[in-house]
């Protein structure tokens, strides 16, 4: 074997140690989702920020009242975690709404991308989490970022920032998830993925007020076949024509 075809852009489901070690060429499906995915960010964080969970939950009750907990995006400091091409298309279009400032984290880019105005290395998420008003996971999972997010980082956030998850599940610890919402570490979230998928019944997450949760489907969206299709066959063209292939990965780090 000389090159496989991951069906994903993710790779944590696809790579083991005897494929690492080896000299096949693993390509994904980097780039497919960057529209949809950053829309159902947007969608999230514009939810969160005009308290439509909480509105959502009254309208199933017939419960008229006439108040919000809302929030200003043009006040807002906002750290994304991971600038590949979701992150930065998730950049590009909140920077439309002014933010005071975007942040990014990212092992590997080192330019900002349009919307950003700084990028830091991971090792500096820590201390950019008590100034930020949002924090947005992008990134994939990597040896380096599952389990990522536990109790000791939900509780340098501010109680009043909010977190979004359209990354892997597990780079959250469910369990201190649940524990920071509940107990209002962090104002709320968006979420639609989950350290255990489908995610429990029992899960505290279902019935909270201050959550808007998904079922996996931000990358959900028109032409997503056509677009994966595409990479299928301009890789097997480069293949078959000896030339570099497109959208290679870093087998060790997973992406």
């Amino acid at each position: 074997m000389r090159w496989l075809q991951a069906p994903t852009i993710s790779l944590e489901h696809v790579v083991f140690p005897e494929l690492v070690a080896s000299d096949v060429t693993l390509t994904n499906m980097r780039n497919i989702y960057n529209d949809h995915i950053a829309n159902h960010v947007l969608a999230l964080f514009l939810s969160l920020c005009r308290d439509l969970p909480r509105a959502m939950r009254r309208q199933l009750e017939r419960d008229w009242v006439p108040q919000a907990d809302t929030k200003d995006p043009a006040a807002m400091t906002i750290v994304i975690l991971g600038l590949g091409g979701i992150g930065a298309e998730v950049a590009r279009r909140l920077a439309v709404l002014g933010p005071k400032r975007i942040a990014g984290i990212d092992p590997k880019v080192r330019r900002p991308p349009p919307g950003v105005d700084a990028v830091y290395p991971p090792e500096r998420l820590a201390e950019l989490l008590p100034e930020a008003d949002t924090v947005i996971i992008c990134a994939p999972q990597t040896p380096q970022t599952t389990g990522l997010f536990d109790d000791s980082m939900f509780a340098r956030m501010k109680r009043t920032a909010l977190f979004i998850n359209i990354g892997r599940g597990k780079i959250v610890k469910l369990a201190a998830l649940e524990q920071a919402l509940r107990e209002c570490w962090i104002a709320g979230a968006g979420l639609d993925v989950f350290e255990t998928e489908p995610l429990p019944a029992e899960s505290s997450l279902w019935r909270l007020d201050n959550v808007i949760l998904t079922p996996h489907t931000a990358g959900y969206g028109p032409h997503t076949e056509d677009r994966r299709l595409e990479i299928v066959l301009e890789n097997l063209r480069r293949f078959l024509t000896n030339q570099p292939l497109a959208t290679v990965t870093d087998k060790a780090n997973w992406y």
